[in-house]
């Protein structure tokens, strides 16, 4: 199955996203699980969610991670296998 990881940012440049990102990533590729991560900034598409604190992480659609980096179990719960 295909998984979505989406981060909402407040830019493409913002330290805390990258380093989320980047964390992610690497914890993806260690467990050989394929998904695709997609930043999103634009306002509008943000609202969609209903949260303020930035970055969040949206996995397949749910929220599960606030202003940091999801716990590696909690990233395993959310995609599908």
């Amino acid at each position: 199955m295909n998984n979505k990881i989406e981060i909402l940012s407040p830019g493409k440049n913002c330290r805390k996203s990258k380093r989320i990102i980047f964390r992610i990533r690497e914890y993806l590729k260690q467990q050989r699980i394929e998904a695709d991560i997609i930043i999103v900034n634009d306002l509008k598409e943000m609202q969609k969610h209903k949260t303020w604190i930035l970055p969040t992480v949206i996995i397949n659609g749910k929220i599960v991670a606030r202003g940091y980096k999801p716990a590696e179990d909690k990233i395993l719960k959310n995609l599908n296998k």
